[in-house]
């Protein structure tokens, strides 16, 4: 007999059509996702004792570092109340791969593997792919699959089941209900691909520490007529810069459009902020604009370069640095692993 811990985030995979016509979350959504999959042809519907947690009620588009804060307390609570085989975090889509992002950090040394489903549309209609993507991640834990943390997602474009890393996981784009990933793995038709996952080498953290996310990072997008000046920094230790998809950023006019105007202003406000451009690399044949971002200095400091991972991965892990460290050193150690 596997057991399950299941945590009720919210989103639309614990939603209802209430009164007005609209989507609300329901009391009864972990009771729904739990009697579906019993009334499923899964060959483990008979095999496995699923916990459900008190409901969080978070719709996606709610998420704050305070909700997430909530998602690990909760997550702490149960966790040690029985000897799980795994976990299921039920979690709206819109935030989703940010939440995979973080907890992908926050539980790299877990034993045990840790999932994220959700749904394109309430349970109850004939659309959802919601209770599919939660059936899946039953049995990949059923049967054993390493202990990391994962999204089972069925796409909607061309009907497969999707495993992704939550380490790798996108956003979903806007006028689209499909997921992507870097080396997301097509389980439509059997797990063994999935099942001979190995886990990575990633940073350790104590899940059960006295320590909670704080929101000291400010996230910039860049866009065409973007004004620094709309920025209070103050509030900040780190901004996590954003790029075009050639890693670049505005340089020129030097005014309130430059990433370089950013370099000089935000240090006047708060000395000791620092700044990161990512995805970008200052190596290699790369465009001026980039070369000249990595060559300014402003009051004694540079820009730093991030590469190689998606921009939810770098703001959840920049966002647990800031929370966890105090030392600039430790931060860097810690970005750097």
């Amino acid at each position: 007999m596997k057991k399950i811990l299941l945590i009720l985030v919210g989103g639309t995979i614990c939603t209802s059509l209430n009164e007005h016509g609209t989507l609300s979350i329901s009391k009864g959504a972990g009771i729904r996702l739990i009697e579906n999959f019993k009334s499923s042809h899964s060959p483990f519907k008979n095999d496995i004792q699923i916990t459900p947690t008190p409901n969080l009620f978070i719709l996606s588009e709610n998420m704050s570092i305070s909700n997430w804060n909530l998602m690990l307390d909760t997550y702490r609570k149960y966790i040690n109340t029985d000897n799980f085989d795994g976990v299921i975090f039920a979690h709206g889509t819109d935030t989703l791969a940010y939440s995979t992002a973080l907890f992908s950090l926050i539980l790299a040394n877990t034993d045990i593997p840790v999932f994220f489903v959700s749904s394109n549309a309430r349970l109850d209609s004939e659309r959802a792919n919601g209770n599919d993507n939660f059936r899946y991640a039953v049995e990949l834990i059923c049967k054993g699959i390493k202990p990391n943390v994962y999204a089972t997602y069925k796409n909607i474009s061309d009907g497969r089941m999707y495993l992704h890393l939550g380490s790798r996981l996108e956003q979903c784009k806007n006028y689209s209900e499909d997921f992507f990933s870097n080396g997301a793995i097509d389980i439509t038709d059997g797990f063994d691909q999935a099942l001979k996952l190995k886990k990575g080498k990633t940073p350790l953290i104590n899940i059960n520490g006295d320590w909670h996310l704080e929101n000291k990072v400010l996230m910039i997008t860049p866009y065409v007529g973007l004004d620094y000046n709309s920025f209070n920094y103050s509030k900040f230790s780190a901004i996590l810069h954003g790029t075009y998809h050639s890693g670049t950023a505005c340089t020129e006019p030097y005014n309130e459009n430059s990433v370089l105007y950013l370099m000089e202003l935000s240090p006047k406000e708060n000395p000791d902020i620092d700044i990161y451009l990512s995805p970008s690399k200052n190596e290699g044949e790369v465009y001026d604009t980039v070369r000249v971002i990595g060559n300014h200095k402003a009051n004694e400091k540079k820009i730093n370069f991030l590469y190689g991972y998606t921009n939810e991965y770098t703001y959840a892990k920049l966002v647990l640095a800031y929370s966890l460290f105090k030392d600039k050193k430790d931060i860097e150690e810690f970005i750097n692993e």
